[in-house]
């Protein structure tokens, strides 16, 4: 209503500038609710036109700088300098420490896949690319913006724990010796 309002009132039927953002955030609220669809030429116009705040918001609160992603292409490049940017922060470093510590106390089971996938990121013996899923793991384990939000009493962390126990399947199928050499206290053998 508020938009058939201003372009009836408006003689350049444009939105004016302050609610463009604001309009767009609606539009992919609708869509997750199904009130709109995503195949509608004028949602896809206007998606198309204005990125959503969200991702920038969560880089941001990252500390990733505003000009990495501002252009409309997203190469490997830009992806490898906002990751570096990310590690890079003493601060981020020392929470996300501290964090990933803190969810090891919550039993034996958390202990062991973040103990895990530190080895595998830590590994001189397992290539850049294998290390992916375990650096995804653990910086979904660190990242404020979850799919369950981690302040949710007790289910909070059901995702996070998820995401954990679906890469250390990933690694235990892909390297079947590690559990073998991990239960010996041996890790440095094939890590």
């Amino acid at each position: 209503m508020t938009v058939r309002r201003w372009n009836s009132e408006s003689d350049t039927k444009r939105i004016p500038a302050l609610y463009e953002r604001s309009i767009i955030e609606g539009i992919y609220q609708f869509l997750i609710e199904g009130i709109l669809r995503s195949d509608s030429e004028a949602v896809q116009i206007a998606i198309a036109s204005t990125p959503s705040l969200s991702f920038q918001a969560v880089l941001t609160s990252l500390g990733v700088a505003d000009d990495v992603f501002s252009s409309d292409s997203c190469d490997e490049d830009k992806l490898a300098i906002a990751l570096c940017q990310i590690g890079s922060s003493e601060k981020r470093k020392k929470e996300a420490t501290a964090l990933i510590q803190s969810l090891k106390k919550m039993g034996q089971e958390w202990t062991k896949r973040i103990t895990m996938l530190t080895e595998i990121v830590q590994s001189v013996k397992i290539s850049s690319v294998d290390k992916l899923i375990a650096y995804g793991a653990l910086f979904y384990l660190i990242c404020p913006f979850d799919l369950i939000p981690d302040q949710i009493p007790v289910i909070g962390y059901v995702d996070d724990f998820g995401i954990l126990g679906l890469a250390v399947a990933y690694y235990l199928r892909k390297f079947p010796d590690l559990d073998k050499v991990r239960s010996k206290d041996a890790p440095s053998q094939l890590l």
